[in-house]
């Protein structure tokens, strides 16, 4: 038998050990507990009493490119999630049949719906969403995960009313599968679908308890000019043109109608009724960081919005003015080694801005939604 000193020795050694280990990144999946606590945020409008939540702290952070999955493919959904199911839901404006990925609980009391939407140049099943499936396994909420007329190039499309109309017919869908809580449909986007999730909170505010909004496109219009002055190579300032009917340059058609697909004409609407957290990293080089920000002085009170000469000022030289002050550490972007540099809160809408790129950081923004609840119904 060990004397007392041997095991208080081999004691310490396992606690230096374990403090030792280094947070694991997006392309880095080791072994983590499946439990992970959320730190609990500044009190926001829509606030609730929050029940237990367990995070996803193996994915702290997706940056752009590649996810360490595979193929985008319904089979490596159902590796990670096997009770996700490929559905079709037909569309209530035009017929078609589109496809989605629905994960129900099956819990026999109401649950959160997370409608979590692909990004710009993907569909349905990419694999980028997979963290979002396993965090709603995780705490039995629904998922439902629709193709909105899938890549965004073409005219049915890109925020198109077709394409709304499909997010909105996915959220039908999955009431009529699932137990879903009223008070608690979240929505989540990131680049392009961002960009749609903004104006879904404009156009749809009586529906959404919380809409995250990870580095989104504020202005097609502009988001054009600017891709084709920095990034003529590139596919994204073609796809604009295909979806707009032609190159949205000033007093054209096109311009016109990319207007109407773009946040910019509809986010002052969800000013006061919707709770809304934009992020956005400060290296961005695909969507500078003013959309967000202007995003962001749509959502919120004329004294709290930000310069516009400091907007300028921080895409031009990506750092923050001394102006602005310095926010508070936040730990769930410290774990995804994404420090925020600046954060600020108005009416309903968050904004932060962060040291990272096109990044979604997955847990500050799930631990947000969770603490939302509308208390009005219409």
């Amino acid at each position: 038998m060990p004397s007392p000193i041997v095991s208080m020795l081999v004691l310490l050694a396992g606690i230096l050990v374990s403090g030792c280990r280094e947070t694991p990144t997006a392309h880095a999946e080791p072994h983590v507990p499946p439990q992970m606590s959320a730190p609990r945020p500044a009190p926001t409008p829509g606030e609730r009493t929050r029940e237990p939540l367990s995070l996803i702290p193996e994915f702290p952070r997706a940056a752009g490119g590649p996810f360490p999955f595979g193929a985008q493919d319904l089979s490596v959904w159902q590796a990670r999630i096997p009770r996700i199911e490929e559905v079709e839901i037909g569309s209530s404006l035009d017929g078609s049949k589109q496809r989605a990925l629905f994960y129900d609980p099956g819990r026999p009391e109401p649950r959160p719906l997370l409608v979590a939407l692909h990004s710009w140049s993907e569909n349905y099943l990419q694999s980028i969403g997979i963290p979002y499936g396993i965090f709603a396994e995780r705490n039995g909420w629904v998922l439902i995960h629709p193709d909105h007329r899938g890549p965004y190039r073409s005219p049915a499309s890109t925020a198109s009313e077709l394409a709304q109309r499909d997010v909105l017919d996915a959220i039908d869908y999955a009431k009529r599968r699932a137990r879903v809580d009223p008070t608690r449909i979240y929505l989540v986007g990131y680049s392009g679908s961002a960009m749609t999730s903004l104006v879904l909170a404009g156009r749809h505010p009586e529906i959404w308890a919380g809409v995250v909004s990870w580095v989104p496109i504020y202005d097609l219009v502009d988001w054009y000019g600017w891709l084709r002055s920095n990034q003529p190579d590139r596919h994204y300032a073609h796809e604009v043109a295909a979806a707009c009917g032609g190159a949205p340059r000033p007093g054209t058609p096109a311009a016109d109608e990319c207007r109407r697909r773009s946040p910019r004409s509809h986010l002052q609407a969800a000013r006061g009724r919707v709770n809304v957290y934009l992020g956005v990293g400060i290296w961005d080089q695909l969507v500078p960081p003013d959309h967000a920000l202007r995003a962001f002085n749509d959502l919120a009170a004329p004294a709290d919005r930000v310069p516009v000469e400091d907007i300028g000022r921080i895409t031009k030289t990506r750092s923050i003015p001394e102006t602005l002050g310095a926010p508070e550490a936040r730990p769930l972007y410290e774990a995804a080694k994404a420090k925020v540099v600046f954060e600020r809160t108005s009416e309903r809408a968050t904004v932060v801005v962060f040291q990272g790129g096109h990044d979604v950081i997955y847990n500050a923004g799930l631990s947000w939604l969770s603490s939302q609840q509308r208390t009005v119904l219409p």
